[in-house]
């Protein structure tokens, strides 16, 4: 399944496409002239967007909180779970817990890692080079967006497991 795949390096997935979207939208502005908006609401969408990071990992991490507290309270292990057991602690005692909290870490990595780009940009970046703010802004709102749809992605993944 591509999922599946995509869950293997999903950082390294998202870095991919978003520097493939920065291409893209490269070439429509050099193509078709595309407008690159001015400096100043440049700079604020970048500030904004850094935020936006800083905020969203702030949640990502209270999740990953929440799930390695139930998980401390949780009895169960590989080696004494039986079929009677909420399938939520099954989950808690299967290999995909600890890949869910890994993918956690990492969303986490990179979203402060984009949000430190943001504002190391804003740092040293003349008004000769703003462009480059414009396709961090890009690169910002796609990996924000395809990181929050994997957590979204994973917490759909545990809610079906709990239906069960």
């Amino acid at each position: 399944m591509l999922l599946d795949h995509y869950f293997k390096r999903p950082s390294l997935y998202d870095f991919i496409i978003s520097m493939l979207l920065i291409g893209v939208i490269k070439i429509v502005v050099l193509k078709f002239g595309l407008s690159i908006p001015k400096p100043e609401r440049l700079i604020s969408i970048s500030s904004d967007l850094a935020a936006i990071s800083f905020t969203a990992a702030g949640f990502i991490l209270t999740l990953l909180t929440l799930l390695i507290t139930f998980k401390s309270s949780s009895k169960i292990s590989k080696q004494n779970y039986s079929e009677d057991e909420p399938l939520f602690n099954l989950f808690f005692a299967s290999d995909l817990y600890f890949q869910t909290i890994r993918i956690f870490k990492n969303c986490i990595k990179s979203l402060i890692i984009t949000a430190s780009i943001g504002y190391s940009l804003k740092l040293v970046l003349s008004l000769q080079m703003i462009d480059f703010i414009f396709y961090y802004n890009v690169f910002a709102l796609s990996i924000i967006v395809l990181t929050l749809y994997r957590c979204l992605l994973i917490l759909n993944k545990i809610l079906e497991m709990q239906e069960r």
